[in-house]
């Protein structure tokens, strides 16, 4: 592998021990990925920060990087935590403690806490710029929104490349690792406005293309219905990469690139297969997987304002990001809190125990990735419901 003068400096310790030790590791994983140089990056986004899923050694070693005085080198933003940092939520306070210590740890080494899944509405990403991200919902939207380049990388990996500002060169980092495999074409005209829909078109296609790259043609009505699509594609897609019709930047290079590509005709009932049929009994409606960003957050807003500023009769928990909090004020927050409409700011509920700490066993849900993770990481059950849908549930039960 091709090392510059300045990467064979860091990888023969000129810049001290850490800085070694994490060049090794990504040299090494180079070697093996069959890289033939290292790349240097604009951005990182780390992954797997709550102690909910790293727990007592995902914090010690954190702990031990900023003890031994490690610095990122990029701009570097952090995903969900396991709590809320403006409120405890009922959650056990040696939990809280705990998670408060992770997010120190990154604070001292440089990262600037966000604490969203959503870095990319507030950061301006440039087209065939370079970045290492380990979110995939992030992942998959930069690549197809934006055609920044990177791949599916694991968080502690993230962490390293933060630090010297490389990863190898392989996959999707270089334009004939992007090339599409499939054309899936939507059969209709008519655009995609509904969330739930779109994240069963996302399930549908990583189920369809596997380990391929699909050109999807397809219209949609709105960015948070592009963001549904990916989110639920890059769950279950191996590197949560698709190239958009007339959305992602220089999607007709994209689309001359495919060689004898398969195509895949589908339909919003193709979505539908293998869609499970759940108890309709909920305890409350959970929106924001991805965060929910201002004009989410303002169309349910508009939606309570069109009932006449009535209360939900469950509650409506809502994760989005300390930007939308501060656009929006205090003063709507405490009113949608009267509307029983909660806010729920800089976590997440697969990474979190938030929604066991107020009492939910089953939330209705408009996204797919929340229908992956929620049984399977704390124990929390759904049903699904279509966009508006979600908020009638909540002011109708």
């Amino acid at each position: 592998m091709y090392l510059s003068k300045y990467e064979e400096a860091m990888l023969r310790g000129d810049y001290g021990d850490l800085i070694t030790r994490a060049m090794q590791v990504i040299v090494r994983v180079g070697d093996v990925l069959k890289a033939d140089r290292l790349i240097e990056v604009e951005t990182t986004h780390i992954a797997g920060v709550s102690y909910l899923t790293i727990g007592d050694p995902g914090l010690e070693y954190l702990e031990d990087l900023a003890k031994s005085n490690a610095r990122f080198h990029v701009f570097t933003t952090v995903n969900p935590v396991g709590i809320d940092i403006s409120s405890d939520w009922g959650i056990d306070k040696e939990f809280i403690n705990k998670q408060w210590r992770i997010i120190d740890a990154l604070r001292r080494m440089g990262a600037s806490l966000w604490l969203t899944c959503t870095p990319y509405e507030y950061l301006r990403i440039r087209p065939r710029t370079y970045h290492a991200w380990a979110e995939s919902n992030a992942v998959a939207y930069i690549n197809a929104v934006y055609d920044a380049w990177t791949e599916k990388l694991p968080g502690p990996f993230v962490v390293l490349s933060a630090l010297v500002g490389r990863v190898p060169r392989y996959g999707l980092y270089t334009l004939s690792g992007r090339a599409p495999t499939h054309i899936v074409r939507l059969e209709g005209d008519k655009a995609i406005n509904d969330p739930l829909i779109a994240g069963l078109l996302g399930r549908r296609i990583a189920e369809l293309v596997g380990d391929g790259k699909p050109y999807l043609v397809a219209k949609f009505g709105s960015n948070a219905v592009i963001k549904q699509l990916l989110a639920s594609y890059a769950t279950y897609s191996p590197h949560a990469f698709m190239v958009i019709d007339g959305v992602t930047p220089n999607h007709r290079e994209y689309l001359n690139m495919a060689d004898k590509p398969e195509v895949v005709d589908i339909s919003v009932g193709d979505a539908y297969r293998g869609t499970e049929a759940r108890a309709k009994d909920f305890d409350a409606v959970f929106l924001g997987c991805p965060h929910y960003g201002i004009e989410e957050v303002m169309s349910v807003i508009n939606y309570v304002k069109s009932r006449g500023f009535g209360r939900a009769r469950k509650p409506i928990y809502i994760a989005t990001t300390p930007f939308v909090i501060n656009a929006l004020g205090q003063d709507i927050i405490n009113r949608l809190k009267e509307f029983n409409i909660h806010l729920v700011l800089t976590t997440c509920p697969v990474v979190s125990p938030f929604l066991k700490s107020v009492g939910v066993g089953t939330v209705a849900t408009e996204s797919v990735k929340q229908m992956y993770y929620l049984p399977k990481m704390v124990g929390i059950n759904y049903i699904s419901c279509n966009g508006i849908e979600c908020l009638d549930l909540a002011f109708n039960s």
